[in-house]
C-alpha cells in the first residue's frame, strides 16, 4: 500500500527535528472535525514508495526524521516493512495514530522501529462513538493507552477540543483513563473548509484551562496547543 501525501520539509511535526511527513491513505474513523478526508483519505493519487526512498536518500544530510501520519498508518498492511526500509537509512521515526491497532503498535515499539508516538485521544470512552464518527471496539484504544504508559517509547497523547463533544464529565472520565500518563496536549479545534461537520466550534481558552486543571490531577504534564 502506497502513501498519498509527502510533506518534504517540516519543523512542526516532530519537536526539534527537521522532518518529512508521509500520509497514509485510509482511516477507520470519521471524526466530524477531521479536515484530512478530502486531502488524504479520499485522495486518488499514490506515491510509489521507491520515489520516497530515493528522496530520503538524497536528503540524508538535511533531514532528521520521518513522521508517518494519515489517515491511520496502522491500517497499512506493510507498514512495518516500510518503516524498516526507512530506518535502514538512519532516520528517526515518529508515528501518529488513533490507537485502534494495539497489536501492531506494540510490535513496532518492541521491535524498536519507532522513536516517538503521538496518539489521539478523541474523548472519554463513553463518548468515543460520537467523537470518532464510528461505532467500534474502543477498548482497543484503551489497550494502546496502556502500551504507551509503559514508557518503552517516548510519546504524547493529544486531544482536539470541540465545544459540542467535550465537557467536564467527559474530561474527568478521560483523566481516569489516562491516569499516570506522561504528557497530553489539548489542541484547539480550527475550522477548515474540508471538515466533515461544518457546524462545530472550538472550546474557548478559559474552558480549555479548566479542562487542563482537571487533567493535571492524573497526568504529569498537560499543555494547550493553538490557544
Amino acid at each position: 500500500m502506497d502513501f498519498v501525501g509527502l510533506d518534504k520539509f517540516s519543523l512542526l511535526d516532530y519537536d526539534e527535528m527537521v522532518s518529512v511527513v508521509l500520509f497514509a491513505p485510509n482511516c477507520n474513523f470519521r471524526c466530524p472535525f477531521c479536515h484530512n478526508i478530502e486531502t488524504v483519505v479520499d485522495a486518488k493519487e499514490r506515491i510509489p514508495f521507491e520515489e520516497i526512498i530515493d528522496y530520503l536518500k538524497s536528503r540524508s544530510n538535511l533531514i532528521d526524521a520521518v513522521v508517518i501520519s494519515g489517515g491511520e498508518p496502522t491500517l497499512m498492511n506493510d507498514l512495518k516493512d516500510k518503516i524498516i526500509k526507512i530506518r535502514e537509512l538512519g532516520y528517526k521515526i515518529k508515528l501518529d495514530t488513533n490507537g485502534s491497532n494495539p497489536l501492531l503498535l506494540k510490535d513496532l515499539i518492541e521491535s524498536k522501529l519507532v522513536d516517538y508516538v503521538a496518539m489521539d485521544i478523541k474523548n472519554s470512552l463513553s463518548k468515543y462513538d460520537i467523537t470518532s464518527g464510528v461505532k467500534g471496539n474502543f477498548n482497543l484504544v484503551k489497550e494502546s493507552v496502556e502500551i504507551l504508559k509503559n514508557n518503552k517509547v517516548d510519546y504524547e497523547f493529544r486531544t482536539t477540543l470541540v465545544e459540542e463533544f467535550h465537557n467536564d464529565e467527559s474530561i474527568k472520565e478521560m483523566a481516569k483513563m489516562l491516569k499516570g500518563a506522561k504528557k497530553l496536549f489539548l489542541q484547539k479545534y480550527v475550522y477548515r473548509e474540508g471538515v466533515i461537520n461544518k457546524s462545530l466550534h472550538p472550546v474557548d481558552e478559559a474552558k480549555a484551562n479548566s479542562f487542563k486543571k482537571i487533567l493535571l490531577s492524573s497526568i504529569d504534564a498537560v499543555e494547550l496547543r493553538g490557544y
